[in-house]
């Protein structure tokens, strides 16, 4: 038998024995529409899901990077708020060997009601203050596009060997999962017109779907290969009327199949879908 395979066989029957097994840690992508279009109480709902849905319920290790949907996407692209918990330590040496872990989660936990959620919904509404002549319209394409360095290729092992070794010396076997979550009515709106789906409601599902082609032979499909994707808000505009159901229609079809060209997966689309926010974070 051929050594290096017999070495192989070997690390896979230590796997396999061992059960090492890789934590999966969330790097998310919060886009939170600031435009005209979202109403106050709209606006008040999503900080509120925010707080009780996802920054009540991340990791030790998970990551948060927030940034606006607006007029501005391009010109003033701005991380509003974020959170790195894996550079910071919720254990203690105090901490007894039985009780150890739930003394971390109890710490993290009050860490992130006691100080992170509470100053959450200040950040927000400052930051939206300071965001004059932002608010006219609702650039989400553009905002995909400028988050791609944002996401996370990083693991702490590259194959089977690695894995092995990591858990032999004690080490975490990890390797973090994008999410991209938006807080949004989902009706996209650029300046110059192009990306104007206001008028989604008139078109039939071909010419929706048409629009895709023309993104994807200018090349302005962001490549977001394995990443989670959360809608939350999808709704119609004000202005409407009988077209609504049909505008939500169309524009929920043109995001499919816009994130399936990406190479991402919607796990979640609706007017709310806190619950499918919850459980992304509860799946560990």
């Amino acid at each position: 038998m051929n050594k290096k395979f017999f070495i192989f066989l070997l690390i896979a029957a230590t796997l396999s024995l061992n059960s090492c097994k890789t934590e999966k840690r969330h790097n998310l992508i919060i886009l939170f529409d600031n435009s005209l279009t979202i109403s106050e109480a709209m606006m008040n709902k999503y900080i509120l899901t925010i707080q009780q849905a996802i920054l009540t319920n991340l990791g030790s290790s998970d990551r948060l990077t927030l940034q606006f949907v607006d007029e501005c996407s391009v010109s003033r692209a701005e991380r509003i708020f974020s959170l790195d918990l894996s550079s910071m330590k919720f254990s203690s040496n105090r901490d007894g060997l039985n009780n150890k872990a739930d003394s971390a989660c109890r710490r993290l936990r009050h860490f992130l009601v006691d100080s992170v959620q509470t100053g959450f919904r200040n950040t927000i509404l400052q930051s939206r203050a300071n965001r004059v002549g932002c608010e006219g319209f609702t650039d989400i394409a553009n905002a995909l596009k400028d988050i791609t360095s944002l996401l996370s290729q990083e693991k702490s092992f590259f194959n089977v060997k690695e894995q092995v070794l990591n858990d032999a010396q004690g080490k975490d076997n990890y390797e973090y999962e994008n999410c991209i979550v938006i807080f949004s009515d989902m009706v996209n709106e650029s300046r110059d017109k192009m990306m104007d789906f206001t008028q989604f409601g008139k078109l039939d599902k071909g010419k929706v779907l048409g629009r895709i082609e023309e993104l994807n032979r200018s090349g302005n499909i962001p490549d977001l290969k394995k990443c989670k994707v959360l809608i939350y808000g999808a709704t119609s505009t004000i202005n409407s009327g009988f077209l609504a159901n049909r505008q939500i229609e169309n524009c929920k079809a043109f995001w499919e199949k816009y994130f399936k060209e990406s190479g991402a997966e919607i796990i979640g689309y609706g007017f709310d879908t806190k619950q499918e926010i919850t459980n992304y974070l509860a799946s560990k």
